[in-house]
């Protein structure tokens, strides 16, 4: 009986406990408190003067219409990015809100990934079918996104690919860096990759052309590494999203080989047509008239006979 009524309190405490500590800024308020952050830093870049002495004052007065310390902020933003699946809608919600206020300054809206309208299959297709959003934070855990997609039968040897996404940094400073590294891996092993800088806010594309050595190899996967740096002090967060996977079938190839067949083809019917005029028999009178001789009949007239009379 005192063991069931153990389990029953312990049940009763994990029920009743709330998911979110009581020191945590809930999801309404840590929103509107990046929204303030990030115009802070915004017109950080605009004012005149130092631009270290611009950030502080404007990120403190607007963590000051809060009512919020750096502290709070803090361990309010650290309890969110390990909650990643909310913080990327979050983000999503920020940046949506940071665009409406930038149209009604008449400034366009950033449009979204223009690959994201292709489908999964055909000579150049959107491959990509994982995660939309990623977080990022700079710290030992949380700073490395990586996939691997394996291929399938779609997938041809020669084709190559485009790794898109857009990027959101919101930091304490204006320390903005993270790298992109995009590979493929070969049937025999070998891989070849290529590596991006990613210092902004912007629309990313990470591209990857098959070398001329590899065009008869079969793909085993492409993979996708984003690496954000450590950070000594303040806070980052790189938000990612609209996320494709470019795949580009080589044309060249296809055309080569679509040339190749139409010469086979008409190689084989003029083989057809000799074999088959080989076995007909022909008349002899039909040899003589095809063939192209050209002839010349001499004509000599002979001399009139004389008469030979005697008298």
């Amino acid at each position: 009986m005192r063991h069931i009524c153990f389990f029953l309190s312990l049940v009763c405490m994990f029920s009743c406990s709330p998911d979110r500590p009581s020191y945590v800024l809930s999801e309404d308020d840590i929103e509107d408190v990046l929204v303030d952050y990030h115009l802070a830093l915004a017109m950080a870049e605009i004012e005149t003067g130092d631009l270290q002495s611009n950030r502080y004052v404007l990120t403190q007065a607007a963590l000051k219409k809060h009512n919020l310390t750096e502290a709070e902020l803090d361990s309010s933003m650290l309890y969110w990015c390990q909650n990643s699946e909310k913080f990327v809608k979050i983000c999503e919600r920020v940046s949506e809100r940071l665009n409406y206020m930038a149209e009604s300054q008449g400034v366009e809206r950033q449009e979204k990934n223009p690959y994201s309208y292709l489908a999964t299959e055909g000579d150049t297709a959107n491959v990509w079918n994982l995660r939309e959003g990623v977080v990022l934070i700079p710290n030992m855990v949380d700073n490395i996104y990586s996939f691997t997609i394996e291929s399938d039968t779609t997938y041809q040897a020669g084709d190559s690919f485009m790794w898109g996404f857009t990027t959101q940094f919101l930091n304490s400073d204006h320390y903005n860096e993270a790298y992109a590294l995009l590979s493929v891996h070969y049937e025999n092993d070998s891989i070849i990759g290529t590596s991006q800088r990613i210092g902004g806010n912007r629309q990313i594309e990470v591209r990857l052309n098959c070398p001329a050595k590899y065009k008869e190899l079969s793909i085993r996967s492409v993979n996708g590494t984003i690496y954000m740096p450590l950070r000594k002090e303040g806070f980052g967060i790189l938000a990612m999203n609209n996320f494709v996977l470019v795949r580009y079938h080589d044309m060249t190839k296809k055309e080569r080989k679509e040339e190749v067949l139409v010469v086979d083809s008409t190689d084989k019917t003029q083989e057809l047509q000799v074999s088959d005029s080989a076995r007909v028999r022909q008349n002899p009178y039909d040899i003589r008239d095809e063939q192209a001789d050209e002839r010349t009949i001499r004509i000599v007239r002979d001399k009139p006979l004389r008469v030979n009379r005697r008298r």
